[in-house]
């Protein structure tokens, strides 16, 4: 849940508007956040995506003179330059299809003991020897 907590921290001040997958209000939601440049973070993902949020993945748009638009839920919606979508699943290891994965950036929130270590390593060694940390390999 730490994700979720950063992500809500880093976008208050754009009025992220949480919704859960199957809420009955979600489409009407999204509508409001692409319309008004909010963003929004669709919680409980599966490793099915409904086909009805393709067009904001893959960020389908049409150029209407100077405005962007966009078909979801079956509507024109005019898409402002500062709507963000974020999607969430508590699943450790989602398998996505291939033109999921070429649209969307995915962030690993899980930390292992393992990585931790590496990271802080990773931290102390640039400070400590910053010679060391610029090698090329």
């Amino acid at each position: 849940m730490q994700g979720i907590t950063w992500i809500k921290e880093k976008e208050k001040d754009n009025h992220l508007k949480c919704v859960r997958l199957g809420s009955k209000n979600i489409i009407r939601e999204i509508e409001l956040c692409i319309e008004n440049g909010w963003s929004a973070l669709i919680e409980n993902m599966g490793e099915k995506i409904d086909a009805i949020f393709m067009p904001v993945i893959c960020r389908a748009t049409i150029k209407r003179g100077n405005k962007l638009i966009m078909k979801f839920g079956g509507k024109d919606l005019q898409l402002h330059k500062s709507f963000k979508l974020f999607m969430q699943t508590k699943l450790s290891n989602p398998f996505y299809p291939p033109e999921i994965q070429a649209e969307a950036t995915m962030i690993n929130f899980t930390v292992t003991e393992d990585g931790l270590c590496d990271q802080l390593l990773t931290l102390v060694v640039s400070r400590e020897r910053p010679d060391l940390s610029k090698m090329k390999n």
